[in-house]
């Protein structure tokens, strides 16, 4: 089964779940929910429309007629209506009862068969099984129909599993009758809509489980990390919706410790990956504090920007934007934060307007990046003779490579074997993420730029970034990395 349904998000609709007073969006990622398909026996009573000719044997009983008469009274020959008295005798509609002051038994309605005549409907008790889904982590019975994912999906499209809390199936005593009795209303109702039935049923007792199998429900793992401390929080959109009650369970487990969350944000931390790549004496306190003040000022405007109403207010924005952006781009201003949301415009834009050269440097080639659209902007650009460098690779080989991710990795060796301005080479030990565009920038991250997908091993990455435009640094850093294409 294919995910990418639900939880493919674009670097806007990213944006906007960057909302949260206090902390930044660092990563996000696909992840599977834990969801039980149940199987289960439950008593039921049915309430069927009781058949023309048996409501008619029942007026008429109830009006006092003999059954011998009943027959001819309705016209009917006696053995049709001695069926219908079968029928309601199975049900418990009629009965041999004797009247008050005499030994011979008659036929007469029970006090079932009364009510029965009342709501001319029948109630037959039952045993039936019902298929129903159970939350691993919200503990509760509910219904996600059939868009679940299997554990082999999660390993095929290298999504993180997420564990139920506590770590196990669910027991009969779990499942609550209420729960499960909406779930059948809810479905029964739709299956009589669509089959125009008139039967109803209610829900009486769950008696077993027969079977449970374990499933994922597709969701978007939103990482937020505290602008002032070490706080981090897991917020999970469920087809682009946000679930307060995931967010509340799985934030009392121990996964956010057993998952290593805090400290592979902690390992990742953008300024730390610049200091390493960019020097020292380039990512100073001083300047990635300036740059962060610089951000919240950008982003400030940006809101004002799409709330304003009045023109004027608009205008005035605007300048204070068009500002901004230049101070940017001035000397004295060369490094700026990059959101995580950032990364994915930045480097559609450089494959676009790069005039000179173009190097990228990133672990993997997946084919959820270098798809058709990416090979055609990207061929383009080398028809502009623009001179292109991709370094990846860890390793001699990519184990976890699929069948679309090794045809990706030959299209763009057919490129390289095309265009003499394309160097494409596997360098075994990749664990920078590097975008270079000619003289304008340089980036560093924790951003796979081939792939957008994370390293297994380290799979809470902060995946903000840090970029420079100095364009002394920028030649330094490109020289050091095209040695490596010799």
């Amino acid at each position: 089964m294919n995910s990418q349904k639900s939880t493919d998000i674009t670097p806007k609709e990213l944006k906007r779940y960057d909302n949260r007073p206090g902390f930044d969006l660092v990563n996000r990622k696909k992840v599977g929910l834990p969801v039980y398909k149940v199987t289960l026996q439950a008593i039921i009573q049915i309430r069927k429309p009781i058949p023309p000719i048996e409501e008619y044997v029942l007026k008429a009983m109830d009006a006092g007629l003999n059954s011998e008469y009943i027959g001819d009274f309705l016209g009917l020959e006696q053995e049709i209506i001695k069926d219908a008295m079968i029928n309601l005798r199975r049900s418990e509609d009629i009965d041999l009862i004797a009247p008050e002051g005499s030994s011979m038994q008659v036929w007469q309605l029970t006090q079932k068969g009364k009510i029965t005549l009342k709501e001319a409907q029948t109630i037959v008790p039952e045993e039936r099984t019902f298929n129903i889904d159970f939350d691993g982590l919200r503990r509760k019975a509910c219904w996600y129909g059939q868009w679940l994912l299997k554990p082999g999906d999660l390993r095929q499209d290298e999504i993180i599993e997420i564990d139920p809390s506590p770590n196990k199936p669910p027991e009969l005593s779990d499942i609550k009758l209420k729960d499960v009795d909406e779930i059948i209303s809810e479905l029964e109702q739709k299956r009589r809509r669509k089959q125009e039935q008139q039967e109803q049923q209610d829900l009486l007792a769950l008696k077993a489980i027969e079977r449970r199998s374990r499933f994922f429900q597709p969701a978007l793992a939103l990482i937020y990390k505290a602008k002032e401390s070490d706080e981090v929080q897991v917020a999970f959109a469920i087809d682009g919706i946000l679930s307060p009650e995931h967010e509340q369970v799985f934030a009392g487990t121990h996964s956010l410790k057993k998952l290593r969350i805090l400290e592979s944000l902690k390992e990742s931390e953008p300024g730390k990956l610049a200091g390493k790549v960019f020097g020292p004496e380039l990512i100073t306190q001083d300047r990635l504090k300036e740059a962060e003040e610089l951000q919240h000022k950008f982003d400030y405007a940006q809101v004002e920007l799409d709330t304003s109403q009045e023109q004027l207010e608009e205008a005035e924005n605007d300048r204070k934007k068009a500002e901004l952006q230049q101070k940017i781009s001035d000397p004295q201003q060369a490094v700026w934060n990059l959101k995580v949301y950032d990364h994915q415009p930045m480097l559609q834009n450089a494959i676009d307007n790069s005039q000179e050269r173009l190097m990228i440097i990133s672990p993997w080639i997946r084919a959820n990046v270098v798809d058709k659209k990416f090979l055609q902007a990207f061929e383009k650009m080398l028809k502009r003779r623009v001179e292109v460098f991709i370094g990846y690779g860890l390793g001699n080989e990519d184990k976890n490579m699929s069948e679309a991710d090794s045809k990706a990795e030959k299209e763009l060796e057919k490129l390289a074997r095309k265009y003499k301005n394309f160097w494409l080479k596997r360098l075994g030990n990749t664990h920078a993420k590097i975008l270079i565009c000619d003289t304008k920038f340089m980036i560093t991250t924790s951003f796979n730029w081939l792939s957008f997908k994370g390293d297994p091993d380290r799979t809470f990455r902060d995946e903000r970034g840090t970029l420079v435009s100095i364009p002394k640094n920028i030649d330094e850093l490109f020289a050091s990395y095209r040695k490596k294409f010799d």
